[in-house]
């Protein structure tokens, strides 16, 4: 048995069982949100009231959808995906994500479902005293997966590019290498649904390319939903599905040809150059 930093992990030879399986290629999660609203208070005393960050939205997405919730600061989307990864509850209305009614777990039942999905975004944090390789192994190993954590991370380096870095500190690392390691460990347990939140805010436009190159192209692999908020149009552009906002509202749902020759571009652009792990 290895340790990481004192702590025990299994090698390959010897993975632990449990209930948390890697997932398969087209097993993406249904994401589907009814009559959603979610305020936040506002004032004090006789002007005390609520805005709405999100109000009255429902949607839904299909198992491996890649969409895009485009729109200005403030229009709702960070809030339409807390509210889809479980780290928030909406006032009234339900939503329900991989089959799990979101609104009606408890705060431990929450906890376990966010492990479950894979979240990126752009002030995502890496632990400052690990190495690469070792801020990816450290989320598997409160999970019970059946694969080895270490030959999982480095795989998933890998894909990303990042193989020879794997044993650099974090303080080594270039900005677009740490948001690189972020989606390597976003993803490292093929979840059924990634949450991306900016996910290349404050990136060069090099290193914001690589990062949503790296991030359309894995979780169509494997059959990933995506769900990804963005103020750049040419970031939405990306997702064949684009959910426009704005102050909270639904004002256009667009979804791009998805005809015959569409599938077959879209095929040919992920097997370019997909990464496997």
């Amino acid at each position: 048995m290895a340790l990481l930093r004192g702590i025990p992990i299994f090698g390959h030879r010897e993975p632990p069982r449990g209930d948390v399986e890697s997932s398969s290629p087209g097993s993406g999660a249904n994401v589907r949100l009814h009559r959603v609203t979610r305020g936040w208070p506002m004032g004090r005393g006789r002007r005390a009231g609520t805005v709405a960050a999100v109000e009255d939205v429902t949607l839904s997405i299909t198992p491996g959808q890649a969409v895009a919730f485009a729109g200005p600061s403030g229009s709702g989307k960070s809030t339409l995906l807390r509210l889809a990864s479980a780290q928030d509850r909406p006032d009234t209305g339900s939503v329900v994500a991989d089959g799990v009614r979101l609104e009606a777990l408890s705060s431990r039942q929450a906890t376990r479902f966010r492990r479950r999905i894979g979240v990126v975004s752009h002030d995502s944090r890496l632990m400052s005293a690990l190495t690469a390789v070792e801020n990816i192994m450290f989320p598997l190993l409160y999970q019970k997966v059946s694969f080895d954590p270490y030959e999982r991370a480095l795989h998933v380096l890998d894909a990303v590019g990042l193989a020879e870095r794997a044993a650099a500190e974090v303080s080594d690392l270039s900005d677009g290498e740490r948001q690189r390691v972020v989606l390597a460990r976003a993803l490292a347990n093929r979840p059924r649904l990634v949450i991306a939140d900016e996910p290349a805010a404050g990136l060069d436009h090099r290193a914001a390319t690589e990062v949503l190159d790296l991030l359309k192209r894995m979780t169509g692999t494997y059959g990933m939903t995506l769900l990804l908020s963005t103020t750049d149009d040419a970031v939405a552009a990306r997702c064949p599905r684009v959910v426009r906002l704005r102050e909270g509202v639904v004002v256009d749902d667009t979804t791009a040809d998805t005809g015959p020759a569409a599938r077959d571009a879209a095929r040919h652009w992920i097997k370019r150059s997909a990464p496997v792990f």
